[in-house]
């Protein structure tokens, strides 16, 4: 919200400009009310209290878990709340640590209005031990007087006093904390950007130094997928065979949590290698099956806090759902840029990636000889079959750097990054693959460097249709006529 939000009358009435009968500045006096205060909250309060005498419309900003909450405010009928540390003159003022002082605030691109027909404004950043934690703003219907700048650089000192006097600035609550982490993590669709913000999240929420996120391959063999923190070396170490004595103890789903404090157990002497003393584990469920564990681990004694267990419980099964959601992503993604038959990339995937080769790139399109003559006399069963064994032989005689696809009924291409001559030795290796399926295919190929993606397929096209016409069961190379 902005002063262009007002470029029209609101409904309301405009309220008229605010005025004050001016009264000496309490900087003398030290701010009663905030140095005086019992609470970081009364503090705030008290401070724009003390600064209400002489300004119609301040307020405090602190940033607290990324976001400048407003803590107090007075002449207001409307409150901003919620600015990122860049958004907004609070945002700028916090971020760089530079007072703003706004004569006029439709001069001012960042400047976010809460009501209608303001005129000026200041903003100075309260700092604690040269840290800035937050922002002393004022805004006014009128001008504001020369000395606003000290002034509120005076209120600013003593707001940061009194945090400081108070123990500082407040912890981010347990559950505000646990949704900020929860909503990052639906909104990400990256397994390994899910994973690293996982194990991030849970040392936050647990208050353990560090946290590993383990999961089974397709063999069903545990190991670590990420890891954070101090112990995140020692906690990848795990084997197979540890994962699988920390899986035994979540297996019906619930969590276990080792405070430490007391002798490992015969069994468990693979904590002690890795240097723990605490140890807590969340199952990842997923449909009533455990896919994955969560550890939060600590070199120093954790109590069990039921809170926070259950905090970490949430995360587990937030990360749990987002790694799913990744994953069915992930396999619709595949499905869209695979044949369905072969387990080929299809004609689209050919298009994207042609059109993204660069130089030393060869492509070879393969046409299947008397395909027809196959599906007529035997059947289309039989015609889809001979494709299914001819994709998986030629698959199996390419190079490592070759994409086999399938673009056509009968019709596959392969690019692969090679020169002519290796790109010869290729056609010839599928030629010669195709005769041990009892059949032959016909191949053109056209190098990407000697002409613009589309019309290396068109040449290679054409040096197809000359293979062909040659006698099939062989290779032919574009020319420069071609």
């Amino acid at each position: 919200m902005d002063r262009r939000a007002y470029s029209r009358t609101p409904r309301w009435s405009t309220p008229a400009p605010m005025t004050r009968v001016t009264v000496p500045s309490p900087r003398s006096a030290d701010y009663p009310r905030c140095a005086a205060a019992p609470t970081l909250s009364d503090a705030c309060q008290g401070l724009v209290d003390d600064l209400h005498e002489r300004y119609a419309l301040p307020s405090i900003y602190l940033l607290i878990d990324g976001r400048l909450r407003c803590q107090a405010a007075r002449g207001y009928f409307q409150v901003v709340d919620g600015f990122t540390a860049e958004a907004g003159v609070i945002g700028r003022v916090v971020a760089s640590g530079v007072p703003v002082v706004i004569r006029d605030v439709r001069l001012d691109p960042d400047f976010i209005a809460a009501v209608p027909g303001l005129v000026a404004a200041a903003t100075l950043p309260v700092r604690v031990r040269g840290e800035v934690v937050g922002a002393v703003t004022v805004e006014s219907t009128s001008t504001l007087p020369d000395d606003v700048q000290d002034e509120l650089g005076a209120a600013a000192d003593a707001l940061g006093r009194a945090i400081e006097r108070l123990g500082g600035m407040p912890p981010v609550p347990l559950a505000q904390r646990l949704a900020r982490i929860a909503v990052g993590l639906t909104a990400l669709t990256d397994a390994a950007e899910i994973r690293a913000r996982a194990v991030d999240g849970a040392c936050q929420v647990s208050g353990m130094s560090s946290a590993v996120l383990s999961e089974q391959d397709v063999d069903g063999c545990w190991s670590v997928t990420a890891a954070s923190g101090p112990l995140a070396g020692s906690l990848a170490e795990w084997t197979d065979d540890d994962h699988r004595v920390i899986a035994a103890w979540v297996q019906a789903g619930t969590s276990s949590h080792f405070p430490g404090g007391i002798d490992v157990p015969p069994g468990y002497e693979f904590l002690l290698r890795t240097g723990v003393r605490s140890l807590a584990v969340q199952p990842l469920v997923v449909a009533g099956t455990v896919t994955g564990l969560l550890t939060t681990a600590d070199t120093h004694a954790v109590a069990h806090d039921p809170t926070v267990g259950a905090a970490v419980e949430l995360l587990a099964a937030q990360t749990a759902a987002s790694l799913s959601n990744a994953e069915a992503m992930a396999e619709l993604s595949r499905r869209a840029k695979e044949d369905p038959l072969t387990g080929l990339r299809n004609a689209a995937s050919f298009v994207e990636d042609l059109d993204a080769a660069g130089g030393r790139t060869a492509c070879l399109l393969v046409d299947v000889d008397h395909f027809k003559a196959v599906n007529d006399t035997f059947g289309h069963v039989a015609g889809d079959r001979l494709l299914c064994a001819l994709a998986d032989e030629l698959r199996a005689h390419l190079r490592e750097d070759a994409v086999l696809y399938r673009v056509g009924g009968d019709e596959m291409a392969v690019l692969v990054h090679a020169d002519e001559g290796e790109a010869v030795v290729v056609a010839q290796r599928l030629v010669d693959a195709a005769r041990r399926v009892r059949t032959t295919v016909s191949i053109g190929l056209a190098l990407v460097e000697d002409s613009p993606p589309p019309l290396a397929r068109l040449r290679a096209d054409r040096a197809l249709y000359l293979a062909k016409a040659q006698g099939r069961d062989r290779w032919v190379a574009a020319g420069p006529d071609l």
